[in-house]
C-alpha cells in the first residue's frame, strides 16, 4: 500500500511552526514546510508530484488555496525534510496561490509564492497533503502552476496517497 506519513501532523493537527503560529513568517506567508516520508510506492515508478491545499478556503475567497506544489521528484527518494521547499535547490516546485493578484496578497513578493505557503486561516481548516506516484518524469519548469501539474499528470497516475490535518490561528 502507498502511504503518505509526516512527524508535521501529530493527533490530526499541522504542528504550529509549519502554519502562521511560526516564527518563519515573511509578509504574512508561513514558510517551513513540514517533513514527508512515503512507503509502498507502486512499481514503475519514476518520479513524484506533491499538492497541499485547502479545500475549506473556498468559502472565504472563491477557490480551494494551493499553499505548495513540487513535481520530478525522482522515483528512489521517499522522503522530503523539514523545510526542503527553502532548503532543497533542486526541488522543482510551483507557484502557490500566494500570487493571486488581487486584495490583500497583490504585493506579496514572487519568490514567496514559488516555495510552500503554510496555512494561515482565520478559523479551524481542513489541509490536505497528496502525493502522486507517477510512470514518467513530468519536465515541468519552476513556477508551474497547479493546472500545468494537472494536465501533465494525466494518463500517467499509477498511484497516489492523502494526508490531511487541521490547523486553526487560535
Amino acid at each position: 500500500m502507498f502511504l503518505l506519513k509526516s512527524e508535521g501532523i501529530q493527533d490530526g493537527w499541522i504542528l504550529d511552526r509549519f502554519g502562521i503560529k511560526s516564527e518563519e513568517v515573511i509578509e504574512g506567508v508561513p514558510q517551513r514546510s513540514f517533513p514527508l516520508s512515503w512507503e509502498g510506492a507502486p512499481a514503475g515508478t519514476k518520479s513524484f508530484a506533491i499538492v497541499f491545499q485547502d479545500y475549506d478556503n473556498v468559502p472565504d475567497e472563491g477557490f480551494s488555496w494551493i499553499h505548495w506544489l513540487a513535481a520530478d521528484i525522482p522515483g528512489n527518494v521517499t522522503s522530503l525534510p523539514e523545510h526542503a521547499s527553502r532548503e532543497d535547490a533542486e526541488l522543482i516546485q510551483g507557484t502557490n496561490s500566494w500570487a493571486v493578484p488581487y486584495g490583500p496578497y497583490a504585493d506579496i513578493s514572487k519568490d514567496l509564492t514559488l516555495h510552500y505557503g503554510g496555512p494561515a486561516p482565520g478559523r479551524k481548516h481542513l489541509y490536505e497533503m497528496k502525493i502522486y506516484a507517477l510512470d514518467t518524469l513530468l519536465g515541468l519548469r519552476k513556477g508551474f502552476y497547479y493546472n500545468e501539474l494537472f494536465w501533465a499528470m494525466e494518463g500517467h497516475v499509477l498511484g497516489e496517497s492523502t494526508l490531511r490535518g487541521y490547523y486553526s490561528e487560535r
